[in-house]
């Protein structure tokens, strides 16, 4: 299934079996994680990398819960700096406040990865 491999791909195969769960909530869900979030995160450019990051801003600039973007970013051995700094540019360009909200969501998706992690006997990652 075409979302439940975005899932482990984007979010590793810990959180992303996890997300994975919400596909069978209905046509919606499977609709947008199956046919057209694979279309946008499967394309060649930008790497993922740069996707999580542009997610995490666009999402910061939105007002949106960043946490799962977080928790991929941790995966992908994005920084905390690298985060900040996507999250600065929000500021810039969406507005401090919202980046500041969203900053304070760093934290808590941090904690909450590495509760996931000990939850499954796996090694936690220094962030």
């Amino acid at each position: 299934m075409r979302g439940r491999d975005l899932f482990f791909r984007v979010f590793g195969p810990d959180y992303g079996a996890r997300l994975a769960e919400q596909l069978g909530d209905g046509t919606f869900n499977l609709t947008l994680m199956c046919r057209i979030a694979p279309e946008v995160w499967d394309s060649a450019s930008p790497p993922l990398n740069t996707k999580i990051l542009i997610a995490i801003a666009v999402c910061a600039a939105a007002h949106q819960d960043i946490s799962y973007f977080v928790r991929a970013a941790i995966h992908h051995g994005i920084s905390r700096s690298e985060v900040e700094g996507a999250l600065l540019l929000a500021g810039l360009e969406g507005g401090f406040p919202a980046a500041a909200a969203a900053r304070r969501l760093i934290e808590p998706a941090y904690r909450a990865h590495l509760a996931m992690l000990g939850e499954l006997g796996r090694p936690t990652t220094i962030w």
